[in-house]
């Protein structure tokens, strides 16, 4: 039986819905960006500046792993939000069992392939042999605990399809919340350095896991899984990669595209500013969730209306999640580009770090207000289904713009090269999507059945 927090999806008020739904997300992201943020702030407090370097190199590769979580937590919960609003029950349970079992094996073997390989992996992102030490400490430990933290994303995109986005976040504040206590443990008190920020990562995460697992397997109500379900089908199967492929492809090229300007970096101007760059990424990056949260929880919402045939309703939360994400976005804006040096200075003392990422961080988010429009496309895609389209929105700025800009600029302007390519492929991304964005609503209110009570 439907559960009432998932038939809401097909009634409420969009603006109710995108607040309950987004606003839970916005948490559980920001708190997961800043135990990012806190684990280098203990790292370079407890370890120093090559320290900070070595968590930047290694990213890439952490970033990797989320995007194995993204590949099959996203497609799972596309597919599942779009069966509970056809009603049709078995392919509901046989969706959320599939993503599970998907979830457990990939996670399974880029653990594997990623232990092997992990000298490889680092030393190909950039890391120097002062940097190599830390990043290897650091991704060994968060590649041996994979598992945690794809399951906590499958999870948790699952739960949130179902309508319930509290069940589906606060496992992962809480998760944050304990990472955060742990780092000064392992850290300082334990004095493993970059290795501690690791540790505290994958036991968090896994706290969070053991919860969602009892939850999805006893107390469940919109989904009474079976031990069938987890079965994996062929169709089934095929279907959440393919959805989810645009995710894991946006994280691949963002970790293509670290790799790209940690080389660029490490070529043109040393260990500093990688590690500037490691802070300004992690900065930049919290600023992205509150973007992203509202995203996520539009996401069920597009679903659930596209797949009851509610076009309307799909047209109005694509105009509530853009402009709410913009504005958002616009706070941190503003405020990195008055106080750019009072956000480094959290991370380190060292006054070049200081004085040169000020810079950095101003030219990096000239523009970022504009990535806003890039993200609620791609979201929207993928909640439909549409995964090449998604895919397409995915590529476009990390792959198909930034990396070409940071090889070009930098060539020519060294490491302030680096940091123009980020405003140039955020405004012409921008440029591109938004006649994507036209063309789609313009479909969505050509098929648009009469508007039903709750629309707006």
């Amino acid at each position: 039986m439907m559960s009432k927090r998932t038939k809401a999806l097909g009634t409420d008020p969009i603006r109710k819905l995108i607040f309950r739904l987004a606003t839970p997300s916005i948490a559980s992201l920001g708190v997961l960006a800043f135990y990012n943020i806190v684990d280098a702030i203990f790292v370079g407090h407890g370890a120093g500046t090559l320290a900070i370097a070595g968590i930047g190199v290694a990213f890439p590769v952490f970033l990797l792993i989320i995007g194995i979580g993204q590949l099959v937590g996203v497609g799972g919960a596309s597919l599942l939000s779009r069966a509970l609003g056809r009603k049709d029950t078995a392919l509901v349970r046989r969706t959320l069992g599939n993503t599970i079992t998907l979830g457990v094996m990939v996670s399974a073997v880029i653990a594997g392939v990623g232990l092997l390989f992990r000298v490889r992996l680092v030393r190909f992102a950039g890391a120097t042999e002062e940097i190599l030490p830390h990043a290897l400490s650091y991704i060994s430990v968060i590649l041996g605990g994979a598992f945690t933290i794809v399951m906590a994303s499958v999870f948790s995109a699952t739960v949130r399809a179902q309508g319930d986005a509290v069940r589906a976040t606060m496992p992962l504040i809480a998760s944050g919340v304990v990472n955060i206590g742990l780092d000064p443990v392992f850290i300082f008190g334990l004095r493993m350095g970059a290795a501690g920020a690791a540790w505290a990562t994958v036991v968090s995460s896994g706290l969070g896991v053991a919860y969602y697992t009892w939850y999805v397997m006893r107390r469940n109500k919109t989904v009474l899984l079976r031990l069938r379900d987890l079965l994996l089908t062929a169709k089934t199967a095929w279907a959440i990669l393919g959805v989810g492929a645009a995710s894991f492809v946006g994280i691949f090229a963002a970790s293509a595209s670290t790799v790209v300007i940690n080389r660029a970096l490490g070529t043109y101007g040393g260990d500093l500013p990688i590690a500037i760059y490691s802070v300004v990424n992690r900065i930049v990056m919290f600023s992205r969730m509150p973007v992203f949260g509202v995203v996520d929880g539009a996401q069920p919402i597009y679903g659930y209306n596209y797949g009851a045939g509610n076009t309307a309703r799909v047209i109005a939360t694509i105009r509530y999640a853009l402009v709410s994400a913009m504005s958002l976005a616009g706070i941190f804006w503003i405020l990195f580009l008055l106080i750019p040096r009072g956000f480094l200075s959290v991370f380190s003392a060292d006054p070049l770090l200081l004085s040169q990422g000020a810079r950095a961080l101003r030219i990096i988010v000239l523009v970022i207000p504009l990535l806003s429009l890039q993200a609620v496309v791609g979201g929207f895609y993928q909640a439909l289904g549409q995964a090449s389209k998604a895919l397409a929105v995915s590529l476009l700025r990390d792959v198909v713009l930034i990396i070409p800009a940071v090889l070009i600029l930098s060539a020519a302007f060294k490491t302030t090269g680096v940091w123009m390519a980020f405003p140039i492929a955020d405004f012409v991304s921008a440029v591109i999507v938004l006649p994507f964005l036209i063309h789609e609503i313009r479909k969505l209110r050509r098929r648009s059945a009469p508007e039903t009570p709750g629309a707006i």
